[in-house]
This record gives structure tokens, C-alpha cells and sequence, in this order.
């Protein structure tokens, strides 16, 4: 019989959780039926799965990935997601989910996601199911609860990450730079951002990163500061009543025109027919 027992922090903001380093979203551990699945859809916070028993699959960017007793599947946010349990063998597993600014950054050092790496073996699985056992205990609304979850969490990915040293001393060091630049962006895209600045707060050459962070992620660093703030300009067009102008600002425009034409651009809709019909 199917089995879940969960933990959800409801007492922090989704905007708080966002502008974290790095914190707790969800834990929990699950007992699938035979042939179980979930999806596909994806997620605003990173998700790691521990396999503990069983078989099942992933299926992310199009692509079928086995799983089974003593590996973990990792889903990074906003991927599209599909996994199921095996029909005759399910799994049984346990998760947390993540999120904070560094969390993409983290994710990156346990398993090289931009190349599709999104399942690993473990050393020992029981580990982290003892670690999510206790954060499912200590759960609770209090302050020293919240804590309590954050230090565990804390250190399942400092295991994650030791597990894994000898390949990410392999990887190659232009992956902190793209990562590092994320960050960047994240943190400072409503304010007059240039890609001169992001090269310059990394000691990096533009051009050079523009090449290295296309190489990981598929897109230029301008590329993604615009669908950055083009993305947070619809959460407000669907969440607020602040005028065209006013959102523009927010989100590192300072002209209304070149903010409309942006936005027209990726999403084939003007601010005001988005707002009307997202």
C-alpha cells in the first residue's frame, strides 16, 4: 500500500525562500505501489531523491534514466520531470527539496546537471535516510525546528559533495564561473545590469564568458537576463496591479518601450494582453 510521510515548511515565504542562500522546502520518505509515478511537471525548488529499496525510472530532457536500491535521481528547478516505479520491484525512497540562491550552485558540485548527469550512486544510502528521518521528526513551526532542518540539510549535501570529489575535482573549473554568474544575475537583475559587470565582478573577459556560460547552459548571459526578467515582470503582471512602468523598473528596465518590446519577444504578447490573458 502506498506510504508517504511528508514535511512542508509553510511557515517561510515563497519570496523569503527565494532570496535564502539556501533552505529547506520540503523532506519526506515514500513507500511506492507498483508502477507509481508522478508528473510529469516541474518545480521552483531543487528536488533529490535517495533510493532505498527497489527500481524505477527518471525522465528528463527526453531521456530514460534507470534507477535503483543505493543510487539518487536529482531533479534541478524547473525542469520538466517524469518518475515512476518499478512494476514488479518498486522503490522506496526518501527526498528533500531545496531552493535559495545557492542551491543551483550546490546542486552543480554534487552532479554536472548541465550535462544531464542526474543520477549518482551512493555510499551510503542509509545516511540520508537517517538524516531525513530525524528532519521529519524535529519538523515542526518553532525557530529552533526551522534551524534544525537547515544544519541537517546542510550536511546531507556536504556528504553528497564529499561522496563526489573525486569527480568534481575532474570537472571543469568554468563551471563555477556560469554558476557564479547565475548567481549574479539573480541577485542583481532589477538594478542597470550590463554583461561588462558580470565579467568584471568574475575577473573574466565578456566574450570568454559569454562562451563558457552558453557552453553550460545553452543560452547567452544576456539571453538569460532578459528571460529573467521576463519572468519575474509576469509574476507581477499576475500578482500585482502596479502599472507597465512601475514593473519595468522592478525588474531592470528603465525604459517602458524597450521593456514592452523585450517582453513581446519572448512571450509573443504585450504587457497589457499578458496581464489580461496570461
Amino acid at each position: 500500500m502506498q506510504k508517504m510521510i511528508q514535511y512542508i515548511d509553510t511557515q517561510t515565504s515563497f519570496n523569503q525562500k527565494n532570496v535564502s542562500d539556501l533552505i529547506v522546502y520540503n523532506c519526506g520518505t515514500e513507500n511506492c505501489d507498483p508502477n507509481y509515478f508522478f508528473g510529469p511537471i516541474s518545480r521552483e525548488f531543487n528536488l533529490i531523491h535517495f533510493v532505498l529499496k527497489g527500481c524505477g525510472k527518471l525522465v528528463i530532457d527526453n531521456e530514460t534514466y534507470p534507477v535503483h536500491e543505493k543510487q539518487a535521481f536529482l531533479i534541478p528547478a524547473n525542469k520538466i520531470a517524469f518518475y515512476q516505479a518499478d512494476s514488479k520491484n518498486p522503490w522506496e525512497y526518501c527526498w528533500v527539496g531545496f531552493m535559495g540562491f545557492k542551491s543551483d550552485y550546490y546542486l552543480q558540485n554534487i552532479a554536472s546537471v548541465s550535462k544531464k548527469e542526474y543520477v549518482i550512486n551512493l555510499e551510503d544510502v542509509d545516511y540520508f535516510y537517517n538524516s531525513i528521518k530525524e528532519m521529519l521528526m524535529k519538523s515542526g513551526s518553532n525557530l529552533s525546528s526551522y534551524l534544525f532542518l537547515q544544519g541537517y540539510l546542510h550536511h546531507i549535501l556536504a556528504k553528497l559533495v564529499t561522496d563526489n570529489e573525486s569527480r568534481i575535482l575532474n570537472t571543469p573549473y568554468h563551471l563555477s564561473y556560469t554558476l557564479q554568474a547565475i548567481n549574479f544575475i539573480d541577485k542583481n537583475y532589477s538594478n542597470n545590469l550590463q554583461i561588462n559587470a558580470i565579467a568584471q565582478y568574475l575577473g573574466l573577459h565578456p566574450n570568454y564568458l559569454s562562451t563558457i556560460f552558453k557552453q553550460e547552459t545553452g543560452v547567452t548571459p544576456k539571453e538569460y537576463l532578459i528571460k529573467l526578467r521576463i519572468k519575474k515582470a509576469c509574476e507581477l503582471l499576475e500578482q500585482t496591479n502596479y502599472s507597465i512602468n512601475v514593473i519595468s523598473n522592478c525588474v531592470g528596465y528603465s525604459d517602458q518601450l524597450t521593456f514592452s518590446r523585450a517582453f513581446k519577444t519572448v512571450t509573443g504578447k504585450s504587457p497589457k494582453t499578458y496581464r489580461k490573458n496570461p
